[in-house]
């Protein structure tokens, strides 16, 4: 059993991040970190999921996700609902192809898989930062994704699927997020409508 790791009792807060900003830190970022960046926001994969991801785990432009690289460990993924299949954009693909055929699709100079905290710590907050834009970590991408189909009106059970979670509930509970501009849209609906019924049972002069 693993124990769960140490933070030192502080709370990582997650960012909702609109396509903008992840395309604002890619342009900062040099190969592969921009293009696993680009991954994990098109994707939702978690960061070890992402960079396990092998050149074989490809069926034309379809990515079976078995494995995942936990404390450097390679083994497999977090659950069976985890096991998953998921169509990957052409363009994406393509982009993916121009970091080379190796048998790694993410991987360090050396030919392994590279180290997501090294690669965070590094390369991906330095960037945001520059851009002025606050991260808590790899996981802000997934959350955004989140956030971005259930705006966009893709079902629950989808997105679930997507992230390989067992329980719907879950998947909404931790990893939706709402903000103000959900607000905007939900009750600007309302007061049209309310101003609407208003407007056509005015008194007429």
């Amino acid at each position: 059993m693993r124990l769960p790791k140490q933070t030192g009792g502080r709370k990582v807060k997650r960012v909702t991040l609109t396509p903008e900003q992840v395309n604002a830190i890619v342009s900062k970022l040099h190969e592969p970190y921009a293009t696993l960046v680009l991954f994990l926001a098109a994707t939702g994969l978690r960061r070890g999921e992402a960079i396990a991801v092998k050149w074989s785990d490809f069926s034309d432009n379809v990515l079976h996700v078995t494995r995942r690289i936990y404390d450097g460990e390679v083994g497999t993924v977090k659950s069976d609902h985890s096991e998953r299949k998921l169509p990957i954009a052409p363009d994406l693909l393509d982009r993916m192809r121009q970091l080379g055929n190796h048998e790694w699709v993410f991987q360090s100079r050396e030919g392994t898989p590279i180290n997501p905290g090294n690669a965070l710590k590094r390369y991906v907050r330095p960037a945001a930062e520059q851009l002025g834009i606050a991260i808590g970590g790899w996981h802000d991408f997934r959350h955004s994704l989140t956030t971005t189909m259930r705006r966009n009106g893709v079902h629950p059970k989808v997105i679930s699927g997507i992230l390989g979670h067992a329980k719907v509930g879950f998947t909404m509970d931790v990893y939706d997020h709402v903000n103000v501009e959900d607000f905007r849209q939900s009750l600007s609906s309302v007061a049209s409508e309310l101003l609407q019924n208003v407007m056509n049972n005015a008194p007429t002069a």
